[in-house]
């Protein structure tokens, strides 16, 4: 069985995390209670899914040797600054793809206090770390959950936008074949291609890899259309009902559009430099 699954989490990188929970709540999401991760330096509100994926806002509460990359990338912007795949062993994934040209990290543990009614405990992980080089457009780790009972809480899962699932990720890529042919090397299956678009299957959400022609054409005047590619632009959302979110985000304020598909389309503006796809 590969030691790499599919996409596990998203992470918006943010600089103020109140903020950030704020505007997730204008989108219809429930975030969970601050954490933090005092191993790594590093606070989030995660959005669980029950799938099992989901995604969070992560922001640096004390700097240091696990921050730096999202330090440099906060010097830039906010917005999606790593995917998280999922596996059952990071120790092996460090043993199996440490070499080139994947150069996976020797695994880190860490943990984060959870309160449950019950009293407080720690949602335990280990993480192994690629190298960027190899991953155009984010950077990506391997992440193992020890205690995905205390992640996925049942009560943790229900949101006022309907939202039940990651639906995809996407990566602007000047030559989207050729960046699907270096994360071909994590997940080997055939990829799907069409005009400026080449989608992997990991197993969880697909991953696409959209030209900035392309990235334009489906996101009329957002911000992030000015940035050099590569970078990791979008989270695609399933729901319920898309009408539904429509009327929700009418309803906060909230700037957004309908695809000619249907699809609830919100800007990076109003997502802390995320584009929110609701499809």
């Amino acid at each position: 069985m590969p030691v790499i699954g599919g996409i596990d989490h998203v992470v918006i990188i943010v600089r103020d995390l109140d903020e950030a929970r704020r505007r997730m709540e204008r989108l219809g999401f429930a975030p969970t209670p601050r954490g933090g991760h005092p191993v790594l330096g590093t606070g989030n509100h995660t959005v669980m899914f029950g799938a099992p994926t989901y995604f969070e806002t992560m922001g640096i509460e004390r700097p240091g040797p696990h921050t730096t990359r999202y330090a440099e990338f906060l010097a830039r912007r906010e917005g999606i600054g790593a995917l998280a795949l999922k596996t059952d062993d990071a120790r092996r994934v460090h043993a199996e793809f440490g070499g080139a040209p994947l150069h996976a990290s020797a695994a880190v543990d860490f943990a984060r206090p959870v309160d449950l009614p019950s009293g407080r405990v720690e949602a335990r992980f280990t993480l192994s770390q690629f190298d960027q080089a190899a991953t155009p457009g984010a950077s990506v780790f391997a992440c193992q959950h020890h205690t995905p009972g205390v992640v996925w809480r049942p009560d943790m899962l229900a949101h006022p936008n309907g939202a039940a699932d990651l639906a995809f990720a996407t990566i602007v890529a000047d030559d989207p074949r050729a960046a699907a042919a270096l994360y071909a090397r994590i997940w080997p299956g055939p990829a799907r291609h069409e005009d400026g678009l080449a989608e992997l299957d990991t197993g969880t959400c697909p991953l696409r890899l959209v030209s900035p022609a392309r990235f334009a054409a489906e996101n009329p005047g957002d911000p992030l259309i000015a940035l050099p590619a590569p970078f990791c632009a979008e989270i695609g959302v399933r729901v319920r009902d898309r009408g539904a979110v429509a009327a929700l985000l009418a309803a906060a304020g909230v700037s957004h559009r309908r695809a000619a598909d249907g699809v609830v389309a919100v800007p990076s503006g109003e997502g802390c430099g995320a584009i929110f796809k609701f499809s």
